[in-house]
């Protein structure tokens, strides 16, 4: 029509604000049907859940637990390590065996990602965003808390690498974190 006009999205504000305690849905208020029954934690593996999340370092007490804002978005995910060797099969009675012979299987570390927003007053969250860089930068396993985690049996988190990609407003930052489950290994010397 010979007219040129900005698209319609850029003239509404956007706006992250802090809501009440009343308006927040955590994973802990929702029902999840089978948890009692020992539900198989599979059923939860790269799912986005809404979930409250404690972090510190390991040696720290334990009231030292700093809760990350506004519920943060969480996925886990993990994968099997298999050991795959071809092997020449040759067998008479069946013609055409074809694949691989798989010899050893364990279980992988499981993937977390975490992604939030940091909100300050009116500008940006500056001591929020020490603090959160402290535990980033630390090179040191992180303890956390929270429900999903626990299903996983996720107590240790190794972080390998965290961003904070651009955030519209001022007040608002917004972060991801991605870590590696970590387990405790007791590891045997021999003296020869």
């Amino acid at each position: 029509m010979g007219l040129e006009l900005p698209p319609y999205w850029l003239q509404n504000k956007e706006v992250v604000r802090r809501v009440k305690e009343n308006e927040i849905r955590r994973l802990n208020d929702i029902w999840v049907p089978g948890i009692e029954n020992n539900v198989n934690p599979n059923e939860w593996l790269g799912v986005l859940h809404f979930d409250s999340v404690r972090i510190k370092f390991s040696d720290e007490p334990d009231d030292a637990y700093w809760t990350l804002p506004l519920d943060p978005v969480i996925s886990v995910s993990g994968k099997n390590a298999i050991v795959r060797r071809q092997v020449l099969k040759v067998d008479n009675t069946v013609e055409n065996r074809r694949g691989t012979v798989k010899e050893l299987w364990s279980q992988d570390d499981y993937e977390v990602n975490i992604a939030g927003v940091l909100i300050g007053a009116g500008d940006l969250p500056e001591d929020e965003l020490h603090k959160l860089r402290a535990y980033m930068e630390a090179r040191k396993v992180l303890s956390i808390e929270s429900r999903l985690l626990g299903i996983f049996g996720i107590t240790r988190l190794a972080v390998e690498d965290y961003s904070l990609p651009f955030t519209k407003g001022m007040e608002n930052q917004m972060y991801t974190i991605k870590g590696y489950s970590d387990d405790m290994f007791d590891l045997l010397i021999k003296d020869e």
